[in-house]
């Protein structure tokens, strides 16, 4: 019996001496993606953030493009609700079919792999992340949390997840981090995805 590694190359499987199978550990469920240079990340400063089924959307929005040939595999997500948006009864994850280029688009504060290699001119992928796009209105695919109305005068902090691969954006569609209730503001957001070919 025969695996293969990263490369494509064949290896025999390691076994204990209790003919159990030796696995590697440590360095996160994300590693491999990450130095293969298949994962990447958006993320958006202070930003408001618009219904979810918002047209003129506005949060954190990432297009794969409609001939990309990769699917966009979720990983994590995380959000922080910097100040009181009361109305703003929490965010969910949302796509829409987007076969063009978004337009009257903003980029996102900082987008590029999860290899870090320098504070600027990060190595982008083949989807691209805005903070504001006009897109086709998006429906709900999954509620990432709630934002209760009394959370004192500063908001929530630091609200995140693991989509775990649960979840994956095929060529021609917009995924977008967007509110539910009503609109909030000031808001950081981020989410991770990795980038596998079709």
């Amino acid at each position: 019996m025969y695996g293969k590694d990263a490369n494509g190359v064949s290896r025999p499987p390691l076994i204990d001496s209790s003919r159990r199978l030796i696995t590697m550990s440590g360095g996160g469920k994300y590693r491999e993606s990450t130095l293969a240079g298949r994962e990447y990340f958006a993320f958006c400063q202070i930003q408001d953030v618009a219904l979810y089924n918002a047209t003129d959307a506005i949060g954190l929005i990432v297009h794969n493009p409609a001939l990309s040939g990769v699917n966009l595999v979720w990983h994590l997500w995380a959000a922080q609700v910097t100040i009181e948006s009361a109305a703003m009864t929490g965010m969910v994850l949302a796509v829409a079919t987007q076969l063009t280029v978004p337009t009257s688009v903003t980029a996102a504060t900082l987008t590029g792999r999860t290899l870090l290699t320098a504070s600027a001119g990060l190595v982008g992928g083949i989807a691209k992340a805005y903070s504001i796009a006009t897109i086709l209105a998006p429906v709900i695919v999954w509620p990432l949390f709630q934002n209760a109305v009394a959370l004192d005068t500063e908001g929530s902090e630091l609200i995140c997840g693991d989509l775990d691969g649960a979840f994956a954006s095929a060529p021609g569609t917009a995924t977008v981090m967007g509110a539910f209730g009503a609109a909030g503001v000031d808001v950081n957001l981020g989410i991770t995805w990795e980038e596998v070919p079709i």
